[in-house]
């Protein structure tokens, strides 16, 4: 039980010494109840509910307080310009290079250089997979609001130019030689306020729209960005399939599952800031109200499979492990830590309870079969595509 009486009273801007007046008890047995060295009997529930104007679950801690709502910050630019490591653990996790290559030659047929409007590209990471697979000639812009990420990438593309001038000292002859050079440039920009003057023959979008309060505003700029003809692809995770997409040898599949505290959370989320949990199955048919031709879907077929004596193992598992903080096991203290922070975005008590333990028993697991650990993930990626009539 959490008791919320300190945190109340204040808020109503009382003393300890006024709020006993009111209650008919001594300031000394209201320090005590906001310490946890007593409890008030039940009888004295009713009082401090009509004192405080809360119900009983708020006061005791099992619902978020009613004005309590902290937006989610995963769409703005601070919270990105910290998650470098996260981004470089799990982007090289998302793409068979085959299944890619499949799409741009097979599905999207793209057969001709091509100009390419990454939004939301942080480092670059999606560029330089697509770049060696689209045909010669094609150029890729890459648009972030985060400095720091487009830095980063413009480093790792000094890298890469350097490699390239390695590769043609050596006569190199393989595919894949000057690809970069000027081919590849970065800007900052904020995608509610698309104000690129070019127009592309791809405008692709990778996780984003899943972060962003009311994502097809973005999806709207995304499609004016392209030319006529020109092709418009969304790559995002649906958070249903990925949240029943992890099996851990030896642990209770059925348990880490459970996600009735998640789709609280996803509904306050959508119903308060507009943060679509369920936009990758929705996007199809924002495209279709953009006015989108010949619109589909397909879903990604990587899926992660780790097991001991596997090529990378180590190396694959402790990137897995450190995406999603499954590290090391946190305290009672961080517990509750991350307890009040998924309350404070629409869990109640028990959903964000049983979500925090269950991170905690991954943690624990995984910390005691060390090498040993063997899983599946499937993240449930889907990419929705359409062509601008």
């Amino acid at each position: 039980m959490n008791l919320r009486i300190a945190e109340l009273r204040k808020r109503t801007g009382l003393t300890q010494q006024e709020l006993g007046e009111r209650l008919s008890v001594s300031f000394q047995t209201v320090s005590k109840w906001e310490n946890g060295v007593t409890m008030p009997d039940l009888t004295m529930i009713p009082a401090l509910t009509e004192c405080f104007q809360v119900s009983a679950d708020e006061l005791l801690g099992m619902v978020p307080l009613k004005d309590e709502y902290v937006p989610s910050d995963a769409g703005t630019k601070g919270y990105w310009q910290n998650r470098m490591e996260y981004l470089k653990l799990t982007r090289e996790m998302i793409w068979n290079v085959d299944y890619m290559r499949f799409l741009v030659e097979q599905v999207w047929k793209i057969d001709h250089p091509v100009k390419v409007l990454d939004c939301g590209c942080g480092y670059g990471a999606l560029g330089l997979l697509l770049l060696p697979l689209l045909p010669e000639g094609s150029s890729y812009t890459g648009m972030d609001f985060s400095a720091a990420l487009l830095e980063e990438g413009r480093r790792i593309l000094r890298a890469l130019e350097c490699q390239e001038e390695d590769s043609q000292e050596q006569g190199s002859q393989e595919r894949g030689g000057q690809r970069y050079g000027n081919r590849i440039r970065f800007v900052e920009g904020d995608l509610f306020e698309l104000e690129e003057k070019e127009r592309y023959d791809l405008v692709v979008s990778q996780g984003v729209l899943r972060h962003v309060n009311h994502g097809e505003l973005v999806l709207h700029n995304m499609v004016r960005a392209a030319v006529r003809g020109g092709l418009v692809v969304c790559i995002e995770c649906s958070r249903e399939l990925e949240a029943g997409g992890l099996y851990i040898d030896g642990m209770d599949y059925e348990a880490m599952c459970r996600r009735e505290g998640l789709r609280k959370l996803w509904r306050t989320e959508y119903t308060r800031q507009g943060r679509d949990y369920a936009i990758a199955a929705r996007i199809p048919f924002l495209m279709r109200k953009e006015g989108l031709d010949r619109v589909d879907v397909r879903m990604n077929d990587r899926v992660t499979c780790l097991y001991p004596g596997q090529d990378g193992y180590e190396q694959s598992l402790s990137a897995l492990k450190a995406a999603n903080g499954w590290e090391t096991c946190v305290s009672l203290e961080q517990e509750e830590t991350a307890i009040r922070g998924l309350m404070s975005r629409g869990m109640d008590r028990k959903g964000a309870e049983d979500y925090v333990r269950q991170q905690n028993e991954i943690a624990r697991f995984l910390e005691k079969n060390g090498e040993k650990a063997a899983l599946t993930r499937f993240s449930g990626i889907m990419a929705a595509y359409g062509w601008k009539g």
